[in-house]
């Protein structure tokens, strides 16, 4: 690898270290390009907060402190300032207005809930509900389609445990959206690292056939996690099993247009 997209910091509340930390084992790894996103802040009604997010008021420190550290580590690593967001129809555009107003690179399309989210459950949740995939899927394309996300997170995050030929009846379309929309998808080596539900083999499978793009995605949650030659590696052979496209860098999409 020699870029990663998704790092986060401490402000999501669930990861650990400084950014000097992460930077340094980026350096290590030879990366060229060290893309921050951690987890968008949102603008919920009534005082509704996501426990794994930054909050609104922390996003001009989080953008000031890699600004600052852009400048520290000038000429030997870029560091474009992105986030990690969903898309939740209701509350979107305000979203993206109130990002607007600050030095956002890209975002990147990380579907953790369908619905608003506090209206519909967790898409990393076991389910045999049809429904849930069925939204996934089109709040998904529905994202793709706004044209303000550089690629798609975990993409394989939801977790069917029902009939696999509605899965991939239902998940392809997903796939084909994608190309169409010209958005990698994200190997996430988080999974890897971990051994989660994610990646999914029936959904690169279909990836692959649909021709998608795909990128490998660090999701770090600690300085380590960006410097993991296994998870790197397990993640390229699965990209080449399927005779997957990896794309070694992305192309930033800006949320100011």
């Amino acid at each position: 690898m020699i870029a990663n997209y998704h790092t986060h910091t401490h402000r999501c509340n669930h990861a650990l270290g400084r950014e000097e930390e992460y930077i340094e084992e980026a350096l290590k790894a030879g990366l060229k390009i060290l893309g921050w996103a951690d987890h968008t802040p949102y603008l919920f009604p009534g005082g509704y907060y996501s426990h794994f997010r930054m909050r609104p008021v922390q996003l001009p420190g989080y953008v000031k402190t890699i600004q600052e550290l852009r400048e520290k580590y000038a000429g030997k690593i870029e560091m474009p300032i992105g986030l990690e967001t969903e898309y939740y129809p209701k509350h979107f555009p305000d979203l993206i207005a109130f990002l607007r107003d600050f030095p956002i690179d890209y975002l990147i399309l990380g579907q953790h809930f369908i619905g608003n989210e506090y209206d519909a459950p967790y898409s990393g949740l076991v389910t045999d509900d049809k429904d849930v995939v069925r939204q996934y899927c089109r709040q998904s394309m529905e994202a793709m389609n706004t044209g303000l996300f550089t690629y798609f997170a975990h993409p394989d995050l939801i977790h069917y445990a029902g009939d696999w030929k509605f899965y991939m009846d239902t998940v392809r379309p997903m796939c084909a959206e994608a190309k169409k929309c010209g958005i990698p998808l994200e190997i996430n080596l988080l999974g890897v690292r971990e051994g989660r539900h994610y990646p999914n083999r029936f959904f690169w499978e279909m990836a692959a056939e649909e021709g998608c793009d795909v990128i490998l995605g660090c999701d770090a949650h600690s300085p380590q996690a960006v410097n993991d030659p296994r998870a790197e590696r397990e993640g390229l052979v699965l990209a080449k099993e399927f005779d997957l496209n990896v794309l070694e860098t992305a192309v930033l999409r800006s949320i100011h247009k």
